[in-house]
């Protein structure tokens, strides 16, 4: 509570229609009980902008609370890296203001401890029933998401504090501070406290820098990757309106030649994130966010998925079996149909350039994309349909990869009895 009073749900960023009591509301119903507050009260604002008088009510609104704040989406415009990184009187007052707030928060300080080593293969894990579907759909003993959980946050801390000393001003440093003390402490419950908004800004902006080195990102990435495993951590980034890490991924999106080894790290993040049921309801959450800079409307699910099919074009083999990975993971889950056929897409490309390339493919790549793919299958009969899959040699796939090979026999027959069943429908229409 203390947290979104001082983030998400302080005063200045109250708006009546877009961001109000009901809102908050919403929010702490979420996550105390996992489940929303009745739609009719949420609704009430679309009702309202759905009346004549509605565009004349937002403007209106809108008006009264850019008088408070400027309104952004995106990361932290006053956060600059470098040695005259300068800020404003005004955030300076703020921050210090939250920094006091939280000090005061915490009674007793937090002890140092060694990073709690999360176990992907944990039967405690709230990840079985999520994937016991995938796991059946696609022939594969797999149950559990893939998660990279050998991260040594210390060593990331180490780097992070070494590489920004004298770039940035002593506030955020106590931030990165903060993040590495609520990573390392042995009660979960003190993460579920102290983790926010401002945390997962701070280290967003380090990855959307264009004054830092690729290796401060790196760390930063990895130190994210750690804390997306919490649930408390995820429950964090449901408030955050500026969404840090989708963010992020637009902004990787955007470069012409990435670094790969950004790419993967990224990809990891986000595999992370799905590791717990509530992380991957939050990634593919199919809530519409504005996007002001491309002046669109996204969700978290709609840029996870266009940046993971991305990556799976990408000609790095680490990239795409990351990318094949996180595809596995997002199989779990009911993403919209059109999405499902757009990975599915990408999925099916990836083996047909196989033929020409066949180097660029491996047992770790085959394994998540084919259990990934027989899923898709399942929930669009259209990826039976495409244009694709004569251009692709199974035979060849099942010999060079025998690991997988009976995974392929199934996807084969899965694609030939949606192939059959579409052919069926349109006979039956006609």
């Amino acid at each position: 509570m203390n947290g979104m009073s001082l983030t998400t749900f302080k005063g200045s960023r109250y708006h009546l229609l877009d961001h109000n009591c009901n809102n908050f509301s919403n929010e702490m119903a979420q996550f105390l009980t996992g489940k929303s507050i009745p739609s009719y009260i949420t609704d009430l604002p679309a009702e309202i902008l759905a009346t004549p008088l509605g565009p004349q009510l937002r403007m209106m609104f809108d008006q009264v609370a850019n008088s408070v704040t400027a309104s952004h989406v995106g990361l932290d415009p006053s956060r600059t890296f470098g040695p005259s990184s300068a800020r404003s009187p005004s955030f300076d007052a703020e921050e210090e203001e939250l920094m006091a707030a939280a000090r005061a928060a915490v009674e007793a300080p937090m002890p140092r401890a060694t990073a709690r080593v999360r176990d992907p293969d944990d039967s405690g894990s709230d990840t079985d029933e999520v994937f016991q579907a995938v796991s059946s759909a696609s022939g594969s003993d797999r149950k559990k998401p893939y998660v990279f959980s050998n991260i040594d946050v210390t060593e990331a801390y180490s780097q992070l504090q070494r590489g920004l000393a004298g770039v940035v001003p002593p506030e955020d440093s106590e931030i990165l501070d903060e993040v590495f003390e609520f990573a390392t402490t042995t009660e979960d419950n003190h993460l579920a406290l102290s983790v926010s908004r401002n945390h997962f800004t701070f280290l967003s902006d380090i990855l959307v820098s264009e004054e830092l080195g690729g290796n401060l990102k790196i760390q930063a990435a990895k130190m994210l990757q750690y804390l997306v495993q919490a649930s408390p951590a995820i429950s964090v980034l449901r408030m955050c309106l500026e969404h840090p890490i989708m963010e992020y991924l637009l902004v990787l999106g955007k470069q012409r030649n990435p670094e790969p080894h950004e790419l993967c790290e990224a990809l990891k993040l986000i595999c992370n994130a799905c590791s717990s049921s509530s992380g991957l309801s939050w990634v593919t959450d199919e809530a519409e966010w504005a996007d002001l800079v491309m002046d669109q409307k996204l969700s978290n699910v709609l840029v996870t998925v266009q940046f993971c099919a991305w990556c799976l074009a990408k000609p790095s083999k680490d990239v795409q079996e990351n990318a094949a990975k996180l595809t596995f993971n997002l199989s779990s889950a009911d993403i919209p149909d059109n999405l499902a056929v757009l990975l599915g897409e990408a999925l099916l490309k990836l083996f047909a350039n196989s033929s020409s390339q066949p180097q660029q493919l491996s047992d770790a790549v085959v394994e998540p994309a084919v259990a990934a793919l027989t899923s898709f299958v399942e929930l669009s009969t259209q990826l039976a349909q495409s244009d694709r899959i004569p251009g692709i040699d199974w035979t060849a796939l099942q010999a060079r990869f025998p690991k997988s090979k009976d995974q392929i026999a199934g996807l084969i027959a899965k694609l030939n009895a949606a192939k059959s069943s579409k052919r069926a429908a349109t006979t039956t229409n006609t």
